[in-house]
């Protein structure tokens, strides 16, 4: 028998929450024969975890920042030339967009994607949207086929995700507390993909093996690379891998535009530690909190009011990054 498909995944996880999402999706695929690659991306400067408070607010310019990307390692090293039939390309969601160690990759490393078949991974608190998008768009320009996306979100409800995230985040504390349940992506969800994964190991017939030793390694055709890539993204769609909430999407895909404007405005304020830009940071924080109050609701409200036109609009625009998508599902 010829050896299975091959899988590379790039992966950052600050807090482990995205690497246990990883396995959930690539044990099944291991179990199956599958020959899996994990590369991790590690910035040389290390972010913090738990963020000071400081800190936490003050890298919000660099997130939304498109050209900014920090100085980065890979182990094992990013392969020269990767025969992989699929990619994995994992990130978390830094204030609506990808990582920006996982950004650095793409813009450091585009040959790891060029003329492969990629499928994004993301585990987050619920707002993955945007940042799907911007990823989808990076790759796409770096030669890659973006196949959907597999999100791993926290599903309690967004109020009660605000206040666990940023006590996980910011205080390192992740279990249950004070009424409080535990932060992160639970065990259902690790259920799901792991599910998932195992629709996509039942997938491909393993490579065709070469008569002639001298032929080198066994490796699929184009024309089965295409096929594999494209039962892939079926799979992704029948399981539904990326599950869209429409309000929380609408409010992720406007705030995401906001965020950019915020940015450019903290940035033009000077270097980081300047006054001016610690002063416009706290205007942001504050403008922040004003939005997550008030602005949700009212995305809820125009929903309610809207509901056929709301849902197409959202689901045009997510059409690129979630595979399959017909229709969003209430």
């Amino acid at each position: 028998m010829g050896a299975q498909p091959r899988v590379t995944v790039y992966w950052y996880s600050q807090t482990g929450q995205l690497l246990e999402s990883v396995s959930a999706v690539t044990d099944p695929l291991e179990k199956a024969g599958w020959d899996i690659r994990k590369v991790e991306i590690r910035p040389r400067e290390p972010f913090p975890f738990p963020w000071p408070v400081r800190r936490f607010f003050g890298v919000f310019p660099a997130s939304v920042d498109p050209d900014a990307a920090p100085e980065i390692t890979a182990r094992p090293p990013v392969a020269e030339v990767d025969d992989a039939d699929l990619v994995v390309f994992a990130f978390p969601v830094w204030y609506l967009a990808s990582a920006l160690p996982m950004r650095a990759l793409v813009g450091a490393e585009p040959k790891a994607f060029d003329g492969r078949a990629v499928v994004g991974l993301v585990a987050c608190r619920n707002m993955w949207y945007s940042a799907a998008i911007e990823v989808q768009r990076l790759l796409q320009a770096a030669g890659g086929r973006y196949l959907g996306t597999i999100a791993a979100v926290d599903t309690a409800s967004a109020g009660i995700t605000f206040v666990t995230t940023l006590r996980w985040l910011l205080a390192g504390k992740r279990e249950a507390s004070w009424g409080f349940p535990r932060a992160g992506v639970g065990t259902d969800e690790l259920d799901r993909l792991a599910l998932l994964g195992e629709r996509i190991a039942e997938l491909a017939p393993p490579r065709p093996e070469f008569a002639s030793e001298q032929a080198g390694p066994a490796s699929r055709t184009a024309s089965e690379e295409a096929a594999l890539a494209d039962r892939v993204r079926e799979v992704l769609a029948t399981h539904d891998a990326a599950p869209v909430h429409p309000p929380l999407a609408a409010a992720d895909l406007l705030a995401g535009k906001v965020f950019r404007v915020w940015g450019r405005i903290i940035r033009a304020g000077g270097r980081r530690g300047e006054a001016q830009r610690t002063a416009l940071t706290g205007v942001f924080v504050v403008w922040l909190l004003g939005a997550i109050l008030a602005g949700l609701p009212a995305v809820v409200v125009a929903r309610v009011l809207f509901k056929a036109g709301f849902d197409a609009a959202v689901a045009r625009r997510l059409a690129p990054v979630v595979a399959g998508l017909a229709e969003v599902r209430r």
